[in-house]
């Protein structure tokens, strides 16, 4: 598991005074952590923390935690943890338990470590309970699935589309004003605005970011749920059907999560079509920022830079990360990614290559095995199938669809406002990095921005006091120790079986898995086997590219096999290049199952440790309906 951290305990006794054998991952309480990460705790609010009272640890003790690797694959910022815990513990469990009431569950519990969130779920036991949340779910799931495009296209995007532009819209001021203006006191205002203007909307802004993930969860655990209802109702009828055969037939998905891939393959068709003057300037060595003044320039140039300015508004609000770290930044920020896609694609293009997924041969292909499977059943058989196929073929976009509005567009939003705060703090100088008001939970922040509100009223030569930058500074190191850090993948008492359904479906959470992690004896350094999920069917032999961050998914060359802890969005245009995929986390409805899907690449996804396993240049095998990965040969 590459520390011992995550090395499992031996089980402490139990009532009757015998000694269990069975071994365990450690509790919280039990992890040693580096000297650096003391003091890790006042970063984050303390609901999130583990063993703070004799009750709660009795509690904590009892359960099974996971490392939610799919989200905090590095650790978290605290204020980041707005929106990657808090908002998204209350948004996602009230869905579960308060809203939808989804039988057998009541949502996950979330717990922090130096950064690092590990989840268990809670689940319901009692009959009569789960009986009753049965009829509740059932009559409020079926009005949703009966009106799923009504309510999707006609409330909830434009909804989330009015936060995110009244975030933009709340004004913060690089600095407050040396007086207030004249009409402060010719039309009683009642002092300063300014300071007041400030402290609300930053309250706004945190609002905002809340309402948006009420947002983000509303239909998601629907789309699961019918996939999963579809996914059942198929086993049924076919005993012997493949999870890849299942998740073909769900394939074809126009969802929102590919415009950003389609946008810059319309960009790299329109250069070509231009010629030489755009294509040259692409291609070349120059930085974003050169190549875009380089290229309004031209008379094409400039036709190129008029598309590429309608299309980056929304499109290119995609985060470099899984949209939970403020400091991975976004495209619309950074133009690296996109004109290396551009780059690429152009030379694609040129070498006589088509772009893009073969939309109708992929919708040809799901209609086909649709229409085969469906001639096996008789009438009443058939109508059940096919309740459950288009059930689920109405709201699976929004598995996808989500990732984009709320993870990147929304959340850049977000991110870049909260750097307008951070220089306005800069410039009244309680920090000296916008960057820094990251490492501040969102509680701190609201008492630096009074600070600087109270200095300010003070008036010129008031004291400021640097202990919130020697307070950043200190964090800062801490974090990036925490970065260094390899946390257990679990904690507490590994289940018998491990049966939740979507435990499996978006973490990759196995009984098998878990084992694996059990199992510090064996030597990750001398496997040549691995198994996870077959999400995607084919088989491909190649070079492996390692890549364990969005930053370097320019590496990957023609060819060669993607090898990730995960994929997120920002990573759909480097698709086309892989000859297939392998994952460590993450089940068959993860990003990299259903983008490799829609590709027509094989892919295995949740191996556990392929990224520990294999490494850049090794000749693998992968088979993505088997799930199996064979090390054919070791890079020199």
């Amino acid at each position: 598991m590459g520390s011992d951290q995550g090395a499992p305990a031996t089980a402490g006794e139990d009532p009757s005074g015998t000694v269990e054998s069975r071994e365990r991952f450690p509790h919280a309480g039990e992890l040693e952590l580096p000297e650096e990460l003391d003091g890790w705790e006042e970063m984050y609010p303390e609901y999130f923390q583990f063993e703070l009272t004799d009750d709660r640890t009795d509690y904590e003790r009892g359960r099974f935690w996971f490392w939610d690797k799919k989200d905090t694959t590095e650790p978290v910022m605290p204020w980041d943890m707005t929106i990657s815990a808090q908002a998204w513990q209350i948004a996602m469990a009230q869905n579960t338990s308060r809203v939808f009431a989804i039988p057998p569950s009541m949502g996950v519990d979330i717990r922090v470590v130096a950064g690092y969130a590990y989840f268990t779920g809670i689940n319901v036991e009692d009959e009569e309970l789960l009986q009753e949340r049965a009829q509740i779910f059932a009559e409020r799931s079926e009005y949703y699935y009966e009106n799923y495009d009504a309510l999707y296209n006609g409330i909830w995007l434009p909804a989330v589309k009015e936060i995110g532009n009244e975030i933009d819209s709340l004004d913060v001021p690089a600095e407050l004003p040396e007086y207030v203006p004249d009409d402060v006191i010719t039309e009683a205002k009642g002092q300063s605005q300014s300071t007041l203007d400030v402290i609300r909307n930053y309250n706004r802004l945190t609002e905002l970011a809340l309402e948006g993930w009420q947002r983000h969860f509303e239909f998601l655990y629907l789309a699961y749920l019918a996939y999963m209802q579809f996914t059942e109702t198929s086993r049924e009828l076919f005993p012997d059907i493949s999870d890849d055969a299942i998740g073909k037939m769900v394939s074809a998905v126009e969802a929102d999560v590919f415009r950003p891939d389609q946008e810059l393959n319309e960009l790299a068709e329109l250069a070509v079509e231009l010629g030489d003057d755009v294509t040259d300037v692409l291609t070349s060595d120059a930085s974003p920022e050169e190549k875009m003044e380089q290229l309004r320039e031209t008379e094409a140039g400039s036709e190129f830079m008029d598309r590429f300015d309608e299309v980056k508004d929304p499109w290119f609000y995609m985060t470099y990360g899984d949209g939970f770290h403020s400091y991975k930044g976004s495209w619309i920020e950074d133009f690296k990614a996109p004109f290396d896609h551009l780059e690429s694609k152009i030379d694609r293009l040129q070498s006589g290559e088509e772009l893009g997924r073969d939309f109708e041969g992929l919708q040809d292909e799901r209609d086909a095995i649709v229409d085969e499977y469906r001639r096996y059943l008789d009438a009443d058989e058939r109508e059940e199938f096919d309740h459950a196929y288009e059930t689920c073929m109405t709201v699976y976009e929004y598995a996808e669809n989500h990732q984009f509005w709320i993870e990147n567009w929304l959340h850049t939003i977000i991110f870049r406002k909260m750097r307008e705060f951070g220089q306005l703090l800069v410039n009244h100088g309680l920090l000296a990095d916008e960057e820094d008001i990251f490492l501040f939970n969102r509680f701190e922040v609201a008492e630096l921005l009074e600070e600087a509100c109270e200095t300010w009223a003070l008036g010129k030569g008031a004291f400021v006091s640097e202990r919130w930058q020697d307070r950043a500074e200190e964090r800062r190191q801490m974090f990036e120790a925490a970065k260094e850090w390899d946390p257990s993948p679990a904690l507490g008492e590994p289940p018998e079986e491990v049966t939740d359904p979507l435990m499996q479906m978006l973490w990759g959470i196995t009984t098998e898995k878990v084992e694996n992690w059990l199992d510090i004896e064996s030597d990750t350094g001398d496997e040549t086997n691995l198994e996870g999920f077959g999400s995607s069917s084919g088989q491909v032999e190649g070079p492996a590219r390692v890549i364990n961050d969005s930053s370097d998914i320019d590496k990957l060359e023609e060819g060669e096999v993607l090898v990730a802890p995960l994929t997120n969005p920002a990573w759909a245009p480097i698709f086309p290049r892989a000859a297939g995929a392998v994952t460590d986390d993450g089940g068959i409805t993860s990003h990299a199952a259903i983008v490799c899907r829609e590709y027509g690449l094989p892919a295995v996804t949740g191996t556990g440790h392929a990224t520990s396993v294999i490494e850049t240049g090794d000749l693998i095998r992968l088979d993505g309906e088997t799930g199996e990965v064979e090390i054919l040969e070791k890079a020199e």
